[in-house]
């Protein structure tokens, strides 16, 4: 902090501070020489006590020098100051880091994910080419910045890389000492082994697991508990820890890929790295692509868009091909979809053919047969009963006894040839059937095999954690639960006890439940006193540098 107003080496004023962190701290400043504005970063004087440091130094500070990648930082300088500090002078970016953006925004779309860590590795694969090593890739040295409204990355904190040249290296590397943070920290990295370019990708991969749901893959703080988890956990499933925007099995089994155990079983190069990341998202639609999880900002900010093409240059053999593969559109519109013939349509239209016309309908009339004579044995009605049938007979025969009856009582005598008796024939008729009836009684509603719970807490902001162990989301969420079985929730936060519930649905009925749970903060005990900090660089564990 002494160095604010002064001017550095003779030629960087200091201005004002930017950041600073474990390695050392980052001051805005003016090269003098040229009004250029650039960004100064000098390392902790802990770090240049040994002996040898500012001979490895200048040797890794020339290899990353010549790196010159859009996707990676300008190194325009370096020196060691009379008063011994060592100094890096960059490009002064104009952006926020990976770790801002989704602690302010929430996890990010997949597509716009896929597309910064796409030029992340591109930037990565030209390092790689140069012989440099990262060694502490992670969200605070991704830099995102607005260009024509899309994203663009740049990979910083490339002053700190291990060259690649075996020679001397024995003798400029303090034995037992570990760089990096250990969220990201690849296994060998902890346990003090050898790194390369397949190191770097393990902590990008873990990076991509951080853009996804806001949280780093193991969570660990320390180098022992980082090796401890890298060697004996899995990596949990995104979907686990990200709602309402799951992504493809695929992707999952790219994250378990770079971040396997052992260097031999992960890409053993970013143009491999950047295939397989690509193939697993390539049969998703734009809509998938875009898909925010909850609990995010209501949108991307500007470039969000995983339609959105990659500016980190062409992929081998021709054309920016791997964006366009990342966020490929359909082809065409789908096809409307077409009625299923099993489902009935009730719209008003006309009867079927073979229902019933009520009767006073407008159909076509039956004729009505004229009078013949009658059978001595008319023959017997089809399926008439035998009491219709002997009314039909005796009724006519009723008939011709009134009508010679009449005519007796008239003359008495025969009737003359112009006057015949009329014969009156009734002719059954069939009375319509009635239309059928439908069942007044309502049918029984299809019961959902699924209760929407909306679990909230007091406060907010505390892990859901399923009868499994696994946690499948953050308070307040939307749970999708299987109504016929019970299920017990487990919420923990940090300072307060863990609370647990058992939901039983068996006697719901509605397809949501509001659930709201209260947590008890813990009494912390008094404080003890301090023990000495050790020296920054002994021992295994070291301070975290996020």
């Amino acid at each position: 902090m002494a160095l604010l107003g002064q001017v550095l080496d003779g030629r960087y004023k200091i201005e004002s501070v930017l950041g600073h962190g474990g390695m050392g701290m980052v001051f805005r400043a003016t090269q003098t020489s040229v009004q250029r504005p650039v960004a100064v970063k000098t390392l902790n004087p802990a770090l240049a006590a040994a002996p040898t440091f500012f001979e490895r130094f200048k040797r890794e500070a020339e290899v990353a020098s010549r790196l010159r990648h859009p996707n990676i930082i300008t190194i325009y300088d370096f020196g060691k100051a009379p008063d011994n500090t060592c100094y890096f002078v960059m490009e002064l970016l104009e952006g926020e880091s990976l770790k801002e953006l989704v602690k302010r925004d929430g996890p990010m779309s997949l597509g716009r994910a896929v597309n910064l860590m796409e030029q992340a590795a591109r930037g990565l694969a030209h390092a790689h080419e140069q012989h440099a090593v990262h060694r502490d890739l992670k969200p605070h040295n991704i830099m995102v910045q607005q260009l024509d409204g899309k994203d663009f990355v740049k990979v910083l904190d490339f002053g700190l890389v291990k060259a690649m040249e075996q020679e001397d290296e024995d003798q400029l590397t303090s034995t037992g000492q570990v760089l990096g943070t250990p969220q990201y920290m690849p296994p060998e990295q902890a346990g003090g082994e050898a790194v390369d370019e397949r190191s770097d990708l393990y902590s990008l991969t873990g990076v991509l697991f951080f853009c996804l749901t806001g949280t780093s893959p193991y969570g660990a703080n320390t180098v022992r508990k980082a090796l401890t988890a890298a060697l004996t956990q899995t990596v949990p499933p995104v979907n686990s820890k990200r709602q309402g925007a799951p992504v493809p099995p695929s992707l999952d089994a790219f994250l378990q890929k770079g971040l396997a155990r052992e260097k031999e079983d992960r890409f053993q190069s970013a143009e491999e790295f950047i295939d397989a990341m690509l193939d697993a998202v390539a049969d998703l639609t734009p809509a998938q692509l875009d898909a925010r999880p909850s609990g995010g900002a209501p949108g991307d900010r500007a470039g969000g868009s995983g339609s959105k093409p990659s500016v980190s240059g062409a992929r081998k053999g021709g054309g920016s091909a791997g964006s366009a593969r990342a966020s490929r559109p359909s082809s065409a519109s789908p096809a409307r979809a077409s009625r299923p013939s099993n489902v009935s349509v009730r719209d008003g239209s006309a009867p079927s053919a073979n229902r019933s016309r009520p009767s006073g309908g407008t159909g076509p009339r039956q004729a009505v047969p004229s009078p013949a004579p009658i059978p001595a044995h008319p023959p017997p009605a089809t399926g008439m009963s035998a009491g219709k049938k002997a009314a039909l007979i005796g009724l006519p025969v009723l008939l011709l006894a009134a009508g010679a009856a009449a005519v007796a009582l008239r003359g008495g005598g025969a009737a003359s040839p112009s006057e015949k008796p009329q014969v009156i024939v009734a002719t059954p008729i069939e009375s319509p059937k009635p239309p059928p009836q439908e069942d007044p009684r309502p049918a029984t509603p299809a019961i959902n095999p699924k209760v929407r719970v909306k679990l909230s807490s007091t406060p907010t902001g505390a892990a859901i954690f399923n009868e499994e162990g696994m946690q499948i989301g953050t308070t307040p969420a939307e749970l999708s639960l299987d109504r016929d079985k019970q299920h017990k929730l487990t919420l923990r936060l940090n300072g307060y006890q863990d609370a647990s519930r058992l939901l039983d649905f068996s006697a719901v009925a509605s397809d949501e439940m509001p659930v709201d749970m209260t947590l008890t903060a813990v009494a912390r005990p008094a404080p003890t006193p301090k023990r000495p900090s050790k020296p920054a660089n002994t021992g295994s564990d070291i301070s975290v540098f996020e």
